[in-house]
């Protein structure tokens, strides 16, 4: 009986033991990463848009500019010198923004990138606004690496830019990064004219395949994506994140084997990483005033993911210090073409400023200056997609309306019937692509809260309703007359004429019969 006693108490003794041995052993696993763990750190932007120098951000700040590349460059720099384990890559549109993109047609942004030590991005809409032919002479300059997997010559099989994927190994751990497109994004908002010889394929079968050849030749995979709604060009910020990304959430719920996907084109930050299907999605938003760091644990055993830290905080000019060579580079591209972007046109009163859902100082500037370029015509309309920076009060020169107004957009004469008109303004009031904005003479009233398709509860053109049957002398550019920006009923118009007019220089002659602009709003696009 004794004995019996002693062997049960052992055993309890034992029993705990083991239990305590255990709790303190998971208790370490948690504390301290195992012996097959490796941390990498990856730095990330998208949609630069050639903001090269800092800005200013109303939703943010008035007063403090933030981002710029030099500002970029140095804390890549830093992080890179005190951190070996550390990536930094890019989701594509880096073209398309500030004038020092336009008149150099991109050369500038890509010698400046090859200072920003980019171990890999992608290839974004934007980067074809100068035409796809400029595009792939530019990207050949590039000292960094270029990838894309599902853009191709029109009709064939052969890529655009023949680097669908890169392999960079960090610490022993082999990352494979796809470049993609997504499909719709590119049809959707980039202008068609400039892309007439190549074409973008289905992007959800090019990630399986390229999955299927990294498959054994690396441990995760990252995806540098460009997909998606497009960013919102007002001057207010946007936070629905969920909604703004459910493209990258979808694909990755479609396509399992991803452990990361950068995204751009949304404009819309992740202050905290979406998860989708095991993969984790994140992004800036945008113009470079974050620097995203996605801190990940690699465990080889599990091959998986165990832990990850996301950091997204404005990047104040006043906090960083610019890197002294890509700064003076910087300088150098503005005093090539400072002949053009100095010449004065007018004093503003007030500042010129964007809005997605309704109207704008700078979208009637645009609508009003296509009109006055061709009076003949009943009205004028312009996307708000197309609007990429507000120009301050004061004076306002060339270089500022072309950083405004940045594409190489002409004007385009077109007659279009009530109900047609009635469709693009029903098209805008989804506010998927921002409302069209409307010279002098329009007013269209609509309202957010009913059902897409019904919105626009009053449309009054030249003091009188919108007729349906009636045929109405409309401008707009010529991205829109393509159906640029969702906008496709502008394809039906009974006729279309091109004067290969640039809407800039319609702007410049425009605001130079004023000595004294001033910006008011009269109604023209309301939203309810």
């Amino acid at each position: 009986m004794v004995f019996k006693k002693n062997n049960t108490l052992m055993r309890i003794r034992v029993f705990l033991f083991i239990l305590i041995f255990y709790a303190q052993y998971a208790v370490c696993q948690q504390i301290n990463p195992s012996i097959g763990e490796k941390k990498i750190t990856i730095l990330y932007t998208n949609d630069l848009h050639s903001h090269v120098e800092p800005l200013k951000v109303p939703w943010i700040s008035h007063t403090r500019l933030l981002g710029g590349f030099a500002n970029i460059a140095t804390l890549v720099k830093k992080e890179k010198a005190t951190n070996a384990n550390t990536l930094y890559l890019d989701a594509g549109d880096y073209f398309c923004g500030p004038y020092i993109s336009s008149l150099t047609n991109g050369e500038a942004i890509i010698d400046l990138m090859n200072y920003m030590n980019i171990d890999a991005t992608t290839i974004g809409n934007h980067e074809f606004d100068y035409g796809w032919e400029n595009a792939f002479t530019q990207l050949q300059k590039a000292t960094f690496p270029i990838i894309n997997g599902n853009i191709f010559l029109k009709g064939t099989e052969t890529l655009f830019w023949n680097q669908p994927y890169k392999i960079i190994t960090i610490d022993g751990v082999r990352i494979g990064i796809i470049g993609l497109h997504g499909k719709f994004a590119f049809y959707d908002t980039t202008s068609e004219e400039m892309v007439m010889g190549i074409e973008a394929k289905d992007e959800v079968f090019y990630l399986r395949k390229y999955i299927d050849e990294l498959n054994n030749k690396v441990d995760l995979i990252v995806l540098l994506a460009h997909q998606g709604i497009p960013g919102r060009q007002s001057s207010s910020g946007s936070t629905d994140v969920a909604r703004n990304l459910q493209t990258d959430i979808d694909l990755a719920q479609k396509v399992s084997g991803v452990d990361i996907i950068i995204t751009g084109h949304a404009h819309q930050g992740t202050p905290q990483p979406l998860v989708s299907n095991g993969t984790l999605i994140v992004s800036t938003d945008a113009l470079g005033i974050e620097l995203g760091k996605l801190e990940i644990s690699y465990n080889s055993e599990s091959d998986k993911i165990t832990v990850y830290k996301n950091t997204l905080d404005y990047l104040f000019d006043d906090e960083v210090e610019d890197d002294t060579t890509l700064l003076r580079v910087i300088n150098e591209w503005k005093q090539k073409i400072m002949s053009i972007t100095d010449e004065k046109v007018c004093i503003a009163s007030g500042a010129l400023t964007r809005s997605y859902s309704e109207e704008s100082p700078l979208g009637n500037i645009v609508a009003d200056a296509m009109l006055h370029a061709y009076p003949e015509y009943d009205f004028a309309l312009t996307n708000s997609g197309g609007l990429r920076q507000d120009v301050d009060a004061g004076l306002v020169t060339v270089g500022n309306l072309i950083s405004a107004f940045p594409f190489p957009n002409t004007v385009v004469q077109l007659e279009l019937i009530g109900s047609e008109i009635r469709a693009l303004f029903e098209h805008g009031a989804r506010l998927t692509n921002g409302v069209l904005q409307v010279s002098a003479g329009v007013e269209m009233v609509y309202d957010e809260k009913k059902m897409v398709g019904s919105r626009m509860i009053k449309c009054i053109i030249n003091g009188k309703p919108l007729e349906d049957r009636r045929i109405y002398r409309v401008l707009t550019s010529n991205f829109l007359a393509d159906g640029g920006d969702g906008f496709t009923t502008f394809r039906h118009a009974k006729s279309k004429k091109k004067t290969n007019i640039e809407i800039l220089q319609t702007m410049v002659t425009y605001l130079k019969t004023f000595d004294e602009y001033i910006p008011k709003k009269e109604g023209r696009v309301i939203k309810i």
